[in-house]
């Protein structure tokens, strides 16, 4: 299930008023949807690491501009938690993980390098 209140968040990160319009609009009837300035990507769980100041998780696949393979998310986040949890059991499945990152590297976590890394929003266990 999508988190609404990532959603929320991820439009009041972009400068977007929250309308429900656009949160409800997550997941459609193709399949999901992302907002303004965001992109869904299945992430093969590679790697789970605690930073002190963030989460970052590594996705199997090849990195390029369009196609980030580090993903964090600050370790204050209450979002936190539940990424954790859902990264450990989908790599403990071999399952893909689907995250809602945000396209820009603006909004990076501290520490999350500009190149290679995008801040997540959102998770969706598959």
């Amino acid at each position: 299930m999508r988190l609404l209140p990532s959603a929320l968040a991820f439009s009041f990160l972009l400068g977007t008023a929250p309308a429900i319009a656009q949160t409800t609009a997550l997941a459609g009837p193709a399949g999901p949807q992302a907002p303004e300035g965001g992109a869904w990507t299945d992430c093969p769980v590679t790697s789970v690491t605690i930073h002190r100041d963030r989460l970052e998780l590594k996705c199997a696949g090849t990195a390029g501009a369009d196609n980030p393979r580090v993903f964090a998310i600050e370790s204050l986040d209450r979002m936190t938690d539940f990424v954790l949890r859902m990264a450990l059991d989908a790599k403990a499945r071999g399952k893909p993980l689907s995250l809602l990152y945000v396209k820009s590297p603006v909004a990076n976590p501290t520490g999350c390098a500009v190149e290679t890394c995008r801040r997540i929003v959102a998770a969706e266990s598959k």
